[in-house]
């Protein structure tokens, strides 16, 4: 189902006070020409006359969604033998597990079992997702259920009902960055991970005109999210692509199955591991 397009897309690899876009030429204080302003203008145009059906295409999807049940199975667990690794997923339907019949065959199933088996350690992993959930929904009713032990690994998936509930961007990029910060209060040490917005105008259950904007508003907002994570100190940005095979779907067309979640389950854990392999082996030093 996905695969990661880069591996660069960490908070950690950017220089200390390095702006987004600092050094590349880039101008994101420079002034709009006319043909620019004049595109804008057009283009804001063109999307507010589509509102009355984008809006009724954008609820009607998301009033489907809302409707699909998590699958079968606790929403924590454990997994493997050796030194205890507390792993959280937080965030929406993917973490919720939509589109498994059973959690431990759901993304984050996958991704437990997969970082056991790299990295010889009991996992014990927590699924805290929420069906339809904007990153302020997770902020304000995923996030305060937490338990209060800091977790060592945690994977974040948000955006995707932002963007469906034609959310500006503006407000997504400070919500992400609020649930981050408190995420990395409540974890000061765990490894984060951001799964990065798939590309839902190829997603079979979106129309047209939805599709056409809802795809250029998730790059967008895609964009958005990597360059809010470089506030954040030691966040990996993962990638994701969706091949629109029917078999990569589950039967709402909308969420991935059961064979996408474990190939994104596979990527996941081979962006993260890494990291807390590296981070076991530094935790001995930091003790002395």
């Amino acid at each position: 189902m996905a695969e990661p397009r880069d591996q660069g897309g960490s908070g950690g690899d950017r220089r200390a006070g390095e702006e987004p876009g600092g050094s590349d030429g880039g101008r994101p204080d420079a002034p709009l020409t006319i043909a620019e302003f004049m595109r804008k203008i057009v283009g804001r145009l063109f999307i507010y006359s589509l509102f009355p059906v984008l809006f009724s295409q954008a609820f009607a999807l998301r009033r489907h969604a809302l409707n699909f049940a998590p699958p079968v199975g606790p929403p924590a667990g454990r997994i493997g033998r050796g030194e205890p690794l507390h792993f959280l997923a937080i965030g929406d339907s993917i973490v919720a597990g939509v589109g498994a019949r059973r959690i431990e065959h759901s993304t984050v199933g996958h991704v437990a079992r997969f970082m056991s088996g790299r990295l010889s350690r009991e996992i014990n992993w927590r699924a805290a997702g929420r069906i339809g959930a904007s990153a302020r929904g997770v902020r304000v009713f995923v996030l305060p259920e937490l338990p209060p032990q800091a977790f060592d690994a945690i994977l974040v998936s948000v955006g995707v009902n932002d963007v469906l509930k034609l959310e500006r961007s503006g407000r997504y990029r400070r919500q992400l960055l609020k649930l981050l910060r408190e995420l990395r209060r409540h974890s000061p040490d765990a490894v984060i991970a951001c799964l990065g917005l798939p590309p839902l105008d190829e997603f079979p259950k979106l129309k047209r005109p939805l599709r056409w904007i809802v795809g250029s508003r998730v790059r967008r907002f895609d964009q958005v999210a990597r360059e809010a994570l470089l506030r954040v100190p030691d966040v990996v940005h993962i990638p994701v692509r969706f091949s629109p095979r029917a078999e990569m779907f589950a039967d709402d067309g909308l969420h991935p199955s059961e064979t996408s979640q474990r190939r994104l389950a596979k990527i996941i854990a081979g962006v993260m591991t890494p990291r807390l392999d590296a981070s076991n082996r530094i935790a001995p030093d930091r003790a002395c």
